[in-house]
Order: structure tokens, then C-alpha cells, then sequence
């Protein structure tokens, strides 16, 4: 898991990329939990946290970009 600071800097193909890999291992993990193979359950609802925070930081850089082009299409 990357630093917030970290996770600011990456583009948006970048942060799919991370979410992906983040979610298949917090499915591997979900699996292992259930078959009692694992008993770090705290790792589940950081796994979840983290990938709620590159989304966010998505969904930030993508009002970002909104706001760009609505100020450039104003100044027209």
C-alpha cells in the first residue's frame, strides 16, 4: 500500500491499476478469512479503506478536470 502523498502523484491509469491490485488481493484475503486460513482480519477493513481512498482521490482529479475546462470554455 502506497502513502497518500504517493497515491496524489499518480495519473488515472495508475490509480486504476493500484484499485485492481488492491481489490484482488482483499478478495484472496476475504477467501482466506473465510477458510479460517487467515486471522489478521483488521487487514480486510484497511484493504477496504485504501481502496476507498484512490477512488476518492479519482473522483477528485476528475472534478479537477472539470473545473479546468469550464474555466478555459468561460475565458473563450
Amino acid at each position: 500500500m502506497l502513502p497518500l502523498e504517493d497515491l496524489r502523484k499518480l495519473n488515472v491509469k495508475e490509480l486504476e491499476e493500484e484499485v485492481n491490485k488492491s481489490k484482488i488481493e482483499l478478495l484472496k484475503l476475504r477467501l482466506s478469512v473465510a477458510a479460517r486460513q487467515n486471522k489478521e482480519t483488521s487487514k480486510l477493513k484497511d484493504l477496504r479503506k485504501y481502496v476507498a481512498r484512490i477512488n476518492t482521490i479519482k473522483h477528485f482529479m476528475a472534478r479537477e478536470k472539470v473545473k479546468e475546462n469550464s474555466k478555459s470554455s468561460v475565458t473563450k
